[in-house]
């Protein structure tokens, strides 16, 4: 395209297409995407939060936000890369004087029809980007024409900081991408552009806010590093500092999500993340799925997704798709009634069945004591319906007696019938059978879960248990009678 024609196509272009990413980049996550937008946390996808990426790289998860949320007013990123930074900005700011100029030197060099005349060009450009001495637009223009030049789209420098990717031999690069960078540009009008450390990013946080952060992964072997995006190596000490920020981020009520590779699935015994995100919900991404943590034994692991939160629609099932299960339905029928028939049948699930739709995030209620009970075993029984908690157990007393507590424990999801008698039999198996069943608390610790959610539609129906105790603190203990709850 000719510079004129591209100064007409300016008015047209925008309107015309969708936002994305508008460099190539080594570790995108478009393969992520649908997995990271379905835990977007409800305050951000209502636009009450400010969206933060402390690594924004090419900005494939920004984009994807931006636009699935389009009620979110405000998002902050940050990259310690200046050149990726300045590129942004000029795109948010200076879009139409881009396109200008890439038009130009792409023309120039689509005009050099020998590839040894190319790599001289694309030589002296890189000189030229390593000089330093640039403005905002030339550091843009030289930055998108170099990574559509270069070698697999690589951004890599070497010890002194210096650009050092090699001349890459495609016959018909793209230099310019009008339509991308208009549509970005408008985009990113929303959005706070930072240069620097990702722990700098929480000074420019006030109100709510989501993270979502992609560092530098952990390589999983010696040779798996394309070397260094910045001179400056992410390496286990820095991973230990971002896990210190998430700690951070979490004590401050802020919700996060963060990915990193998988060294497990390299290596069975590397427990580098699983230890140090302990405390921290962790899931592993397949091709096309995830599961849980401790999952490392079904399949080829590629990739973690970290979260201090779940959200529940990540369980297989609510309360009520439960409820009405074939198999629970049949128990329900034959000890208490039909609901479409029997009125107390009735009552009692529109009473006290607990109802997913009733959670709130991160708050649990406890329902009964776990020491000196019989039933599953030791440990501290939590809800989180409330009102059916209370009426179950409490009858129709104040709700404020009922125990609250706050934390985040990672339930091993046992509703399934048979699932559950699995999880029983194997667990007599491994640690013995005894009278209080201490075998469940024994099962669920070893594989590295806090406790179980279960399902019995004869009393409140969804049940969490909790063994690890040290992951909840208790925020309020109203009580008047301590007989009504026993710890």
């Amino acid at each position: 395209m000719s510079l004129t024609a591209a100064v007409v196509s300016l008015n047209t272009v925008a309107a015309n297409c969708q936002p994305k990413p508008f460099v190539k980049w080594v570790g995108g996550k478009t393969q992520l995407l649908p997995e990271i937008l379905k835990k977007i946390p409800e305050n951000l996808a209502r636009g009450n939060a400010t969206y933060v990426e402390s690594f924004v790289g090419g900005g494939a998860v920004l984009f994807s936000i931006l636009q699935a949320f389009p009620q979110i007013k405000h998002a902050i990123i940050n990259d310690i890369n200046p050149d990726l930074t300045a590129t942004y900005r000029c795109v948010r700011d200076r879009s139409r004087e881009l396109v200008k100029s890439l038009v130009g030197i792409q023309d120039e060099y689509q005009s050099l029809l020998s590839e040894e005349s190319r790599k001289k060009f694309f030589l002296a450009r890189r000189e030229d980007f390593n000089n330093r001495s640039r403005d905002d637009l030339q550091t843009a223009t030289l930055f998108v024409f170099l990574n559509r030049t270069c070698f697999n789209g690589l951004y890599r420098v070497n010890s002194k900081g210096k650009f050092n990717v090699p001349f890459g031999k495609y016959k018909n690069p793209k230099i310019c991408d009008e339509r991308t960078i208009l549509a970005d540009s408008e985009i990113l009008k929303r959005v706070e552009i930072l240069t620097g450390d990702f722990a700098g990013t929480l000074e420019h946080v006030h109100g709510n806010a989501f993270f979502y952060m992609d560092p530098p992964y952990k390589p999983l072997s010696e040779t798996s590093s394309f070397n260094s995006y910045a001179k400056e190596d992410f390496n286990d000490n820095e991973q230990i500092r971002l896990r210190d920020f998430c700690n951070k981020i979490n004590a401050l009520g802020y919700d996060f999500i963060l990915s990193n590779s998988d060294v497990k699935g390299k290596n069975p015994n590397d427990n580098f993340f699983d230890d140090l995100y302990s405390d921290f919900d962790i899931q592993r991404v397949f091709a096309t799925r995830m599961v849980n943590a401790n999952a490392e034994r079904r399949g080829k692991l590629t990739e973690l997704m970290i979260s201090n939160y779940k959200r529940q629609s990540e369980y297989k099932h609510t309360s009520e798709d439960l409820f009405f299960s074939k198999e629970y339905q049949d128990i329900f029928r034959s000890e208490i009634g039909n609901i479409e028939t029997d009125n107390y049948a009735k009552l009692k699930y529109e009473k006290d069945l607990c109802r997913s739709s009733r959670y709130e995030k991160d708050i649990f209620f406890h329902a009964t004591g776990g020491i000196g009970e019989t039933g599953i075993g030791q440990g501290l029984y939590l809800g989180k319906d409330k009102k059916a908690l209370h009426n179950f157990y409490n009858g129709e007393g104040e709700f404020g007696k009922i125990e609250t507590y706050k934390g985040r424990p990672n339930f091993l999801d046992l509703t399934s019938l048979q699932d559950f008698e699995k999880f029983e039999k194997r667990a007599i198996e491994l640690f013995g059978k005894d009278k209080s069943k201490s075998y469940f608390r024994k099962m669920t610790l070893s594989n590295n879960y806090d406790g179980i959610r279960y399902f019995d539609p004869t009393t409140t129906g969804e049940e969490f248990v909790l063994y690890n105790t040290d992951k909840v603190k208790l925020i309020s203990a109203p009580r008047k009678n301590r007989n009504e709850f026993i710890l």
